[in-house]
């Protein structure tokens, strides 16, 4: 396809772009919310309870808490060294999308995979704000991998990779890293009519190694929940193992979970189909008629597969099925985020790579190439316009050295466009040097001008490092406040303040810094005493972008004014 040496360069791309996004600070509220968690760990060493601010936590498993801890202790405490296993952990996940995508089809299939998954804009995303999805991305497809070759080659390394890859996928976010293999395999047999596969015992000592993997996580949730008689006896509260392996997963499809039904309340279905038109890009035109084309030729098969592989023939059910099936199901669930699908990406750079390899390189199928480039000129006017608007209009950029690479950026998709010397160069190195160049200032100064409006790292950074009272003297002191960014970015629980009594109270000890807004600034004022504001900021929730916010001459209507005050007695 291209020479070995060169077919490393994208990933190399793609991992320059990944680390310059990990210099990033922790995006409030989630990832900024577990790395404090994994700080806290580190820093108590209580690894099999997972806690918040020295309080009960019942969420999320504790894979990316254990592995950020132990970072952070060999490394120390940083954006990069948070960002890092997740990072490492991607990788592996491209890997093993080539590698299931080489088992099926081809190499160059496998290879199209791995690059579609790696560049697509949901990854990038995943690299720098980091949740429990990177590690199970990675993980899930993993296990697929390593399971489907066990079904080919009945190997016992590959059931015991696999089945470890299924108890690590869950403990990263629970059995969605159990469903997907179940869904994808399923179908699998379901389509070969292979129904002893259902039946091998094989299965019962895969589950076990699943099992053995989540006995340091089920022994500390039931020391901290099961075996804790303020939790076995209050109806209010939940059994951790049962919260882990049922409610909170299975209770977002049933309306048992009630964090579920509160916060967001019957989405509309197409909800995360919506969400996979940005998350997607730049193949997400392609993906419709990739899987329009697979689901076709599965009905032209008679929903049968047979393992000889043709050129219009599909040999395997795992990616179609175990793409389709948890996407409509999480589509039915109660409460949805937009990253729930990204654990299919994997899955769904198959089903696109085998598109791709049929424009690319199958003489049949070359019509094909000009309507699909056509989709990607105009996904790439649309990724360079908003990035040139961003950079221009909403943040003006004005470091020379970050024009001229997005320059070179563009240059080279242009160039490849242009000379077309193959088709893998028409069509797939502009759509993937331009979403490197989009992401490139992203990352570098997009996301990093936005985070000065996350007024909790920015407070929190200024307090560790200008030391103007003592770090314990540091409080929150209005609502909507604290999050996680305060407590990572500093040593210790940025403590939260109740009324203003306690502020006489504190001051009474010595000066105190406030972390407060105008409502919490009138209250303090009120007091009448010795009142200096030391920084005055602008606040927004920079994960939640909104239009006005982007328009400069409105963003002003969409910030709160938050301050850090310097508190005494006296005047």
């Amino acid at each position: 396809m291209i020479q070995k040496y060169k077919s490393y360069l994208p990933f190399v791309g793609v991992g320059i772009v990944y680390l310059a996004g990990a210099f990033l600070d922790v995006m409030d509220i989630d990832a900024s919310q577990y790395a404090a968690m994994s700080k806290e760990m580190m820093e108590t060493g209580e690894y099999l309870q997972v806690k918040e601010r020295a309080n009960d936590y019942l969420d999320k498993p504790p894979l990316l808490f254990w592995v950020s801890a132990l970072f952070f202790k060999l490394f120390g405490v940083s954006n990069v060294v948070y960002r890092l296993v997740p990072i490492l952990a991607s990788f592996v996940g491209f890997y093993a999308t080539f590698r299931l995508g080489k088992l099926y089809y081809n190499s160059q299939v496998g290879y199209l995979a791995a690059l579609v998954l790696a560049s697509c804009q949901a990854m990038f995303l995943m690299n720098h704000d980091i949740r429990t999805d990177t590690m199970l991305t990675a993980a899930t497809i993993f296990a697929i991998w390593q399971i489907a070759e066990f079904n080919e080659t009945k190997r016992w390394k590959n059931l015991i990779l696999g089945f470890i890859g299924i108890g690590v996928a869950m403990l990263a976010k629970g059995p969605i890293g159990l469903m997907v293999p179940i869904l994808a395999f399923s179908t699998h047999f379901i389509l070969k009519r292979s129904w002893k596969s259902f039946f091998r015992w094989q299965w019962l000592v895969g589950i076990v190694i699943a099992g053995i993997t989540l006995i340091p996580m089920c022994i500390g949730l039931y020391l901290q929940y099961d075996s804790n008689p303020a939790y076995v006896n209050d109806p209010d509260k939940s059994s951790g193992l049962y919260f882990y392996f049922w409610k909170q997963s299975f209770g977002r499809l049933t309306g048992e979970n009630t964090f579920a039904s509160t916060d967001n309340q019957n989405p509309p279905i197409y909800f995360l189909a919506q969400n996979f038109l940005w998350s997607f890009l730049p193949w997400v035109l392609l993906f419709v008629p990739a899987l329009f084309q697979n689901i076709r030729q599965l009905i032209r098969q008679k929903l049968r597969i047979n393992g000889n592989l043709t050129s219009k023939s599909i040999p395997e059910g795992i990616t179609t099925g175990g793409f389709v099936l948890p996407f409509v199901a999480l589509s039915l669930s109660s409460y949805q985020l937009p990253h729930y699908t990204f654990v299919l990406f994997p899955l769904a750079a198959i089903i696109q790579a085998r598109y791709l390899h049929k424009v690319l390189y199958e003489e049949e199928y070359r019509r094909w190439l000009r309507p699909s480039m056509g989709a990607q000129i105009f996904t790439m006017v649309i990724l360079w316009a908003l990035v040139i608007i961003l950079c221009t209009w909403a943040f003006p950029l004005a470091n020379i050295l970050k024009w001229l690479v997005a320059i070179a950026a563009f240059s080279g998709s242009v160039y490849f466009l242009i000379t077309r010397k193959n088709t893998f160069q028409a069509l797939i190195l502009p759509s993937l040097i331009t979403i490197l160049g989009v992401n490139f200032l992203m990352n570098t100064h997009v996301y990093k001008t936005m985070f000065n409006y996350q007024t909790g790292s920015v407070v929190s950074k200024y307090v560790a490092q200008q030391r103007v009272v003592s770090l314990d003297r540091f409080y929150v002191f209005g609502r909507d406040l604290h999050f996680g960014s305060l407590d990572f970015y500093r040593a210790g629980f940025t403590k939260d303040l109740v009324n203003s009594k306690d502020l006489l109270n504190l001051a009474k000890e010595g000066t105190c810094l406030i972390y407060t807004n105008n409502d919490g600034l009138k209250e303090i004022k009120a007091l009448r005493q010795k009142v200096e504001i030391v920084k005055s900021l602008e606040k927004f929730p920079v994960s939640m972008v909104t239009l006005p916010f982007l328009n400069p001459q409105m963003r002003s209507k969409e910030v709160t004014k938050v301050f850090l005050v310097k508190f005494s007695l006296g005047k």
